[in-house]
């Protein structure tokens, strides 16, 4: 079994007593322990019990020191590990963790420590959902509106979520190691050992739990994208497993099976749905009043945490050893052969700190930026789905219905559109869709994923000079799960 401490008291739960209509659901402090029997005796309590779900995404018990999807995932280890700063490699930051991260020494004691961290504190998040799910039929009749769905749906699709990414980080990769044995895929809340499963029987139950998640988030209101409202749990919709999300996490998820026609229909129903509509102009541009540097209307779901800005402060804030990109790796990633000046990453996604660095900038918070632009980790982007069906398009020979979606996607970055003189075929395509997940994820951890996914030379892709080790893909599973469960 994933290494879980169960208790009778269901941790992370909130209190929404003194609400007003512009807080979000996740700003709220922690109230004290109850005990499970009272949590989930009415509808706030399962609310309240999948609101500790999002925060331990953020900061779960027995998790990473440094963070989980608002740092390790992201902005942190994953993004060290797609070199997305070149001096990550010489960084003292955390007793020497991302300088040993950016050689890929998994038994670096203190790597060994984050990494055995990120799979208890995700296997701790599942085990809070299964209990929520062990309960929830039962008390269907206390729910109020759509909460049942809701909530019964939230909580499926944020299980397929964290399963996903543990595959992601402790599978092999897919095109070498479908068959090899990857996770538990763990359904149940209990204290019986569940057996390690294929990175295919991994993938299937996490497409399973989508399906059911979609059915029932179908049954909630799915025609608005929700900001602020006097409901404050469905408010925000971004900051919740919406409906679209999982639709999202359905195409990424059958792309990385590779089963590419059911990825184009997920990608594209999220693309057609027009939710997230794709900018239109430099929203992040510095002469702007108000600095939208994460591109926000694209984000079909981002944690939201406090912690984010002060995540960002500790790497990129300080006047010494702040994580870098050199002028020279920026220019050859945005403006090169395909590339462009023009490009409003390039122009707006890197600033000079208040020591005068220049420094990647996506989760920088100018003063006076607007609440609902604050402390968001982007965790899925509706650029990616037109990144996903122009490479399942490509695959099965329709590289001109391809490149236009890569083409939307350049246009709303200030780019001009590729023709299809310049890209004849899958090969170039696919060369051109690396580039866009080199420019777009930079800061989000997306990219390693997308290296590990096609198995890309590591070397070669990210421009190191250390010797990547053989298995730099894999994380290690954690002493005390291969000791307890063999």
């Amino acid at each position: 079994m994933a290494l879980l401490t169960y208790s009778r008291f269901f941790l992370l739960s909130l209190s929404l007593f003194g609400l007003t209509g512009c807080s979000k659901f996740l700003d709220l402090p922690p109230r004290d322990k109850f005990p499970q029997q009272t949590l989930f005796s009415d509808e706030q309590g399962f609310i309240d019990a999948l609101t500790g779900v999002y925060l331990g995404m953020d900061r779960p018990n027995n998790g990473p020191s440094q963070g989980l999807y608002t740092n390790d995932l992201s902005i942190g280890m994953l993004s060290v590990m797609a070199y997305n700063y070149t001096n990550a490699s010489t960084s003292a930051f955390s007793n020497g963790l991302y300088a040993n991260t950016s050689r890929y020494s998994y038994t670096d004691a203190g790597v060994k420590a984050e990494i055995a961290g990120i799979w208890s504190g995700m296997y701790n998040n599942i085990a809070n959902v299964n209990n929520l799910l062990l309960q929830i039929d039962n008390k269907k009749e206390i729910f109020t509106r759509d909460n049942y769905y809701r909530v019964k749906g939230e909580a499926l699709a944020l299980r397929a979520l964290f399963h996903f990414d543990l595959a992601r980080l402790y599978g092999q990769p897919p095109v070498t190691g479908a068959n090899e044995k990857s996770i538990p895929y763990i359904t149940t809340f209990n204290i019986t050992s569940t057996p390690f499963v294929s990175l295919n029987t991994a993938l299937d139950s996490c497409i399973s739990d989508l399906k059911k998640a979609k059915l029932l988030l179908a049954q909630t209101d799915t025609a608005a994208v929700k900001k602020g409202s006097y409901d404050l749990f469905s408010s925000y919709s971004q900051n919740h497993m919406n409906y679209w999300a999982t639709q999202s996490l359905l195409a990424r998820t059958y792309q990385y099976k590779g089963d590419f026609a059911n990825a184009l229909i997920s990608a594209q129903a999220v693309i057609g749905s027009g939710k997230f509509p794709l900018i239109t102009s430099n929203v992040a541009n510095i002469a702007n009043t108000t600095r939208d540097r994460l591109f926000s209307q694209e984000l079909v779901f981002a944690l939201y945490s406090t912690n984010v800005q002060k995540i960002n402060s500790a790497l990129f804030e300080i006047q010494t050893g702040a994580f870098q990109l050199p002028a020279a790796n920026k220019t050859a990633i945005y403006t090169t052969t395909t590339g462009s000046t023009t490009d409003y990453r390039y122009i707006s996604w890197f600033d000079n700190n208040n020591s005068g660095l220049n420094v990647p900038s996506k989760f920088f918070q100018n003063a006076g930026l607007p609440y609902l632009l604050q402390n968001i980790m982007p965790v899925i982007r509706v650029s990616e789905m037109y990144y996903i069906a122009a490479e399942c398009l490509g695959a099965k020979g329709d590289v001109p219905s391809g490149l236009s979606y890569l083409n939307k996607v350049r246009n709303a970055r200030g780019l001009n559109s590729l023709t299809s003189t310049a890209i004849p075929d899958e090969a170039n395509l696919s060369n051109e869709i690396m580039k866009e997940y080199k420019k777009e994820f930079i800061q989000e951890g997306q990219t390693f994923f997308y290296y590990k996914r096609l198995n890309k030379d590591l070397a070669l892709v990210t421009g190191t000079t250390a010797i990547v080790p053989v298995g730099a893909y894999v994380f290690p599973i954690p002493d005390k799960e291969v000791e307890y469960n063999h």
